[in-house]
Formats: structure tokens, C-alpha cells, sequence
């Protein structure tokens, strides 16, 4: 499974996910009401990390919680992207956060989960940092050999 999410707006969280219409952007914290009744657990962890711009590394944190509640939200806008309390907006149509003085920001995050079983049977590399265009740190592990 791999989820994309971005900033846009004033620090707002946006996942990606692609529609028959294209690729689109859900509004995390202002779709979170489609996760209730069913996940209110979900759905509050949600709301309480990424509200008011919030950063990424609580949610990471909590992932377990924040990953059920993305997955259902991606889900939601597959079956049903007319669904009332889903905020999402054509990709083209959105614009990226403004830049911060802080230069360091992160725009977007791609987050891939290996399948327990497949990670297992692999041999694992050492995690090498490399710096890419000064900024932004990438991790090269866990890649799959062709």
C-alpha cells in the first residue's frame, strides 16, 4: 500500500489519490467526518495532528491509528467521491503551501508499506543517507531488486 500526502494551502495535509477523473487531493482535517461513526479513533488522531497545519512526525508517530484512518479515507473517495462530508479537489487545481523561512519544509511525503512476508524473506541493506539538492534527505533501503 503506498500513500501520498502534500501540503497545500495554509499547511493544510492533503492524500492524493487517483480518481477515473485524474488525481486528486482530499482535505485530511476537513474530511475527518467521514471517518465517524465507524473510526472515531481514526478519525480523532487525524484531526488532533494535523489541524492548524500540524506536523508530519506526530502522525508518523502514530501510525498505526493515522494509516487506518488515511486508508479509509482513500477508500471512501474510490466508492463514493460524491461522498457529503469529503472535501477533495482536483490535484491541478490545488496550490502548494507557501514556502516558510524555514527552507527545510517537507511539501510531500510518499509513504510505501511492505508486505511482512515479502520484507522477511529479503536480505536488508544497510540504511544509507543521501542528500539530494541540499534540502531533502532520502533513505535508499528496502529497495526491491530487479
Amino acid at each position: 500500500m503506498m500513500l501520498k500526502l502534500v501540503r497545500f494551502g495554509e499547511w493544510r495535509t492533503g492524500l492524493v489519490v487517483e480518481l477515473p477523473t485524474g488525481p486528486h487531493v482530499i482535505d485530511v482535517v476537513a474530511s475527518v467526518g467521514t471517518l465517524l461513526p465507524e473510526d472515531p479513533v481514526s478519525s480523532g488522531v487525524l484531526n488532533g495532528i494535523l489541524r492548524e497545519g500540524g506536523s508530519w512526525a506526530p502522525l508518523i508517530e502514530h501510525w498505526t491509528y493515522a494509516r487506518a484512518g488515511l486508508k479509509r479515507l482513500a477508500e471512501v473517495a474510490l466508492r463514493r467521491p460524491d461522498h457529503p462530508d469529503l472535501i477533495m479537489r482536483p490535484l491541478d487545481g490545488i496550490l502548494a503551501a507557501p514556502s516558510t523561512s524555514y527552507s527545510a519544509s517537507i511539501a510531500a511525503l510518499e509513504i510505501t508499506e511492505l508486505n511482512n512476508d515479502a520484507a522477511s524473506n529479503r536480505e536488508r541493506p544497510p540504511i544509507r543517507d543521501r542528500v539530494a539538492d541540499e534540502r531533502v534527505v532520502a533513505l535508499d533501503a528496502y529497495r526491491n531488486k530487479v
